[in-house]
């Protein structure tokens, strides 16, 4: 049946609506809108607990996606010990922060977790659902997309907001291609690589509101024993100076960086091909399929710069390139052009440093 502005009746093929309206404004997908970050806790040194750097990260890409505009929820497990970081979080960008609070939850139980997360995203409807790619958080998101039936994109490198519809970008095929995902329904839920996004200044005089959820979760299980797992002391993605060794870098000049970067406070690192040859645990790797770093300085030895490495840098506050060809890629990064061979840099810094 047409109406006055539409005799033939076309607006009835889109439930009474004029034609081009329901794709235009989105009005086929459902309601779900807005963010929820899990905010991973950990205990610092000090004894104190203290926010996961990742989710500040989260946070602050969050408010660049969509200036603001999209309301973020937050959620986090444990007690009493949480109320001194409410300034933090609030600061970050949430304006709710669900408190599963329940101080036996101090305690990471990931099955607990990941039902209260479900259901807290059941209460809120968020559209978009980010959690740090963690140990834990690589534990969590998968139960937690279970749970909901919903999709899951792991280890994500950068995130596009278009309307509602988030676009998640991810390494693929061993690093060598960048797969662009993007889920068929809400909420959409994403693991985010640590280092991959700068952390932004907080706010000035940040307020928010707290809700206290009672643990819905199932029986804890008791733990019978814990044990941390060492951890190398030369974490690229937490270092201040990078000393990044490519295959322009003899193997002999290896030992050489590595003097230096004791010397200077620095830790080496390296590209996927030295981690190829042998020369490097993956560990080392900078780039999509290794770690991505956010140095003060990066020194970039030898390395011609592949897009997946050139990803894995994007976040270094200044790269110095050491390179025999002008025309390297990398150069398009850098602050800092040698046009040089890279063994014999070494060389004379290793005399000086």
């Amino acid at each position: 049946m047409g109406c006055e502005s539409c005799s033939d009746g076309s607006c009835g093929s889109n439930n009474g609506l004029p034609p081009g309206m329901l794709e235009k404004y989105r009005l086929n997908t459902d309601r779900s809108d807005g963010f929820l970050v899990w905010i991973e806790t950990y205990v610092g040194p000090d004894g104190n607990v203290a926010v996961s750097e990742v989710c500040k990260e989260i946070l602050c890409k969050i408010r660049s996606l969509d200036n603001g505009r999209s309301r973020i929820w937050g959620v986090v497990f444990g007690h009493t010990e949480l109320k001194p970081l409410y300034p933090e979080i609030y600061a970050y960008g949430v304006e709710t922060l669900y408190e599963v609070h329940d101080r036996k939850l101090s305690k990471y139980h990931p099955e607990v977790y990941a039902e209260n997360i479900a259901q807290v995203i059941i209460r809120t409807e968020p559209a978009v659902v980010l959690f740090g790619a963690t140990p834990k958080g690589r534990e969590i998101a998968p139960r937690v997309a279970a749970m909901l039936d919903a999709g899951l994109t792991a280890d994500c490198t950068d995130l596009i907001l278009e309307d509602r519809v988030l676009s998640m970008v991810r390494p693929a095929f061993a690093g060598n291609l960048l797969a662009t995902i993007q889920c068929t329904g809400f909420p959409q839920i994403a693991t985010v690589r640590p280092g991959t996004f700068p952390l932004g200044e907080p706010k000035e005089d940040p307020r928010g509101t707290v809700i206290y959820w009672q643990n819905c979760g199932g029986t804890l299980k008791d733990i019978v024993s814990s044990e941390l797992k060492a951890r190398p002391t030369d974490d690229i993605s937490k270092a201040k100076i990078l000393i990044s060794l490519g295959a322009g870098v003899k193997k002999e000049s290896i030992p050489i960086a590595e003097s230096i970067a004791k010397r200077i406070g620095a830790t080496v690192s390296c590209s996927r091909k030295l981690v190829e040859k042998g020369y490097f645990p993956q560990s080392r790797q900078v780039g999509q399929s290794g770690r991505t770093v956010a140095p003060d300085i990066y020194l970039a030895f030898g390395i011609s710069g592949a897009v997946q490495h050139l990803a894995g840098i994007g976040s270094a506050k200044r790269v110095v390139v050491v390179n025999k060809d002008p025309e390297a890629p990398i150069g398009s990064v850098a602050d800092e052009f040698i046009v040089a061979d890279a063994d014999k840099v070494l060389r004379e810094l290793d005399k000086i440093v």
